[in-house]
């Protein structure tokens, strides 16, 4: 997770470095800083209740937190970067019928674990100085580890997959001052990820399993809306905004290809609470004075 941190920092530098010379850089600042979720995560095959080969597993909800790299413009436009990792268990017991003896329900304890990552790239901009308007590239992924066993029986099968999404996303964001340095940010988008299924390599069991079961053959369109809604506190002595909020995402699945997928007409939701702090450099004098402006431009989430 460092090394992704460290990453998403010099991207962010070298695109600034790119996109805007020193000389343009009027009322620049430059916000670094960290978000901390608890969440909850349904992803599609959590909703499905074939215990023979899939069996209904619920996620259990777990802390999950990452960097934030914000670059503002004369409080108009802004470049902003976010990684999220969290690490995701669940364990249920079920029952199939034993294959060596007939008419025999033999227990099955199946445990997953899914390591997700959430990362966006967004470019905003001010119309107004309450409303901001964003788009850019949205990525999310997570590889699944599941080991199930057979009780009673030296019998037990592990399936391990990695699954990509990523896609545009589009949104608004309202500034709503309390106060001079309180603010509450209501925020809605439209997502749209394509994903893309991988085996996890030299692993020829795996590659069976989930070239059955697994749908690497299968490629999804995952649709929604992401509800944000945080309420922004800006320290000016100290240049710190503090935000405490909430999301939720629902995603509508649909098959592109091989149609019979067992996530075809499913759905993804995640949602949570989250405390996110960014520090704010100034890297130049402001173009012009602003002291009406509730906080700096920065994406909190």
């Amino acid at each position: 997770m460092k090394s992704k941190c460290v990453t998403i920092i010099c991207v962010a530098a070298i695109s600034v470095s790119l996109l805007f010379p020193s000389k343009d850089l009027l009322g620049a600042d430059l916000g670094i800083g960290a978000t901390v979720w608890y969440a909850w995560w349904s992803p599609y095959w959590s909703q499905v209740t074939d215990t023979l080969v899939l069996p209904r597993i619920k996620m259990d909800s777990d802390f999950s937190g990452g960097p934030l790299v914000n670059l503002s413009i004369n409080d108009t436009w802004s470049l902003s970067a976010s990684y999220v990792y969290g690490a995701y268990e669940g364990r249920v017991t079920s029952f199939m019928l034993n294959p060596l003896y007939y008419y025999i329900e033999q227990p099955v304890t199946t445990k997953r674990k899914a390591k997700r990552h959430d990362s966006n790239f967004l470019v905003s901009g001010r119309p107004h100085k309450c409303v901001k308007l964003f788009g850019g590239v949205a990525y999310s992924g997570y590889s699944m580890y599941t080991r199930a066993t057979v009780a009673f029986l030296p019998y037990s099968y592990s399936l391990r997959i990695f699954h990509h999404l990523a896609g545009p996303m589009i949104g608004v964001e309202c500034i709503i001052p309390v106060v001079s340095t309180l603010s509450l940010l209501p925020g809605v988008s439209g997502v749209f990820q394509f994903s893309r299924f991988t085996d996890e390599k030299g692993n020829r069991i795996s590659k069976f399993l989930n070239s059955r079961f697994g749908g690497t053959d299968t490629t999804l369109l995952y649709a929604g809306l992401d509800l944000t809604l945080s309420l922004a506190y800006y320290i000016r002595q100290i240049n710190v905004t503090l935000a405490l909020g909430g999301r939720f995402r629902y995603l509508w699945i649909s098959t592109i290809s091989n149609n019979n997928f067992v996530a075809n007409k499913r759905h993804d939701m995640f949602g949570g609470i989250n405390l996110a702090a960014v520090y704010t450099f100034h890297l130049t004098a402001p173009a012009e004075p602003k002291i009406d402006d509730p906080m700096p431009l920065s994406q909190l989430h």
